[in-house]
């Protein structure tokens, strides 16, 4: 009997808490739309907490409904958009940052594998990096703030180093399992 109580009161709260769907309306409304899954304020980019419509238009006219409350529909929906385009922007800033650090630790990785691959010291990327940057203050001089990032301390490249030589041991070993047969060649 208890166990009954308790179920129906669970099922009770579950549809209580069911997440409401955020409506494209909004947007043009209370200047509100989604980003990650959770309701964003296109004015101010504060979160708020539901996507309930409530939360959405007390959020609008605690804080922004004077400025707004002229607009008609056309120039909110425009306004909207607006503000839709510029965190779209913002956005990107960040999307070209990544890209830029994920470009400059892919170059040291290649550039940590020729060295290992040619037996080469690991003093050998201080010069290389010399080189590197020297060559891009004449050809691309734009871009040579990005040559100077890249990453080749020591420390850096015996990382990319092991991290490469796990991952070929993986690579190897999830091959040998379909294997029949297989013969080692060492060099002595």
């Amino acid at each position: 009997m208890k166990n009954a109580k308790m179920s129906a009161h669970a099922k009770k709260r579950k549809s209580g808490c069911r997440k409401q769907n955020f409506q494209t309306n909004m947007d043009y409304f209370f200047f509100f739309t989604e980003v990650k899954g959770k309701p964003v304020c296109l004015v101010s980019g504060e979160h708020v907490a539901v996507f309930k419509e409530y939360n959405l238009k007390r959020h609008y006219e605690t804080k922004h409904a004077e400025k707004y409350k002229n607009l008609t529909d056309a120039e909110q929906a425009r306004t909207s958009t607006d503000l839709i385009a510029k965190l779209e922007k913002q956005q990107g800033c960040f999307t070209k940052l990544h890209a830029a650090r994920d470009a400059a630790t892919r170059t040291s990785f290649v550039i940590a594998h020729k060295i290992a691959q040619d037996s080469k010291p690991f003093s050998e990327e201080e010069f290389v990096k010399e080189c590197m940057v020297e060559s891009a203050a004449l050809l691309c001089p734009e871009k040579k703030e990005a040559f100077e990032n890249i990453p080749l301390s020591r420390r850096t490249l015996t990382r990319r180093v092991e991290d490469i030589a796990e991952n070929l041991e993986f690579q190897l070993q999830s091959e040998m399992g379909s294997f029949d047969f297989f013969s080692l060649a060492l060099d002595t």
